[in-house]
C-alpha cells in the first residue's frame, strides 16, 4: 500500500471537498476510492464536490520527514 495526497486543481466553495489523504495501491484506486465514498455519502451525480475529480494525485514519501497537509482556514 501507499499513501497519497490528493488535492483540487480549481477554487473550492463551501460544501466540497478540497483535498484528502488516501491509502491505496495506486493513483488510480485513490481516485476510484474517493468516487465510491462520496457515492456512498451523497448518491450519484456529486462529482462537482470534488470538482469532477480535476485532482492532482501526489505519492508520499514515508522515508523522509514532512508535513503531508497544513491548512489555514483565514478569516
Amino acid at each position: 500500500m501507499k499513501l497519497f495526497l490528493v488535492y483540487r486543481n480549481g477554487n473550492v466553495d463551501l460544501d466540497e471537498y478540497e483535498s484528502a489523504i488516501v491509502v491505496a495501491e495506486s493513483q488510480e484506486d485513490a481516485i476510484q476510492m474517493l468516487k465510491a465514498s462520496l457515492e456512498e455519502k451523497y448518491g450519484e451525480g456529486k462529482e462537482e464536490m470534488w470538482g469532477n475529480f480535476d485532482v492532482t494525485v501526489k505519492e508520499v514519501d514515508l522515508n523522509e520527514q514532512k508535513i503531508i497537509l497544513q491548512m489555514l482556514c483565514a478569516g
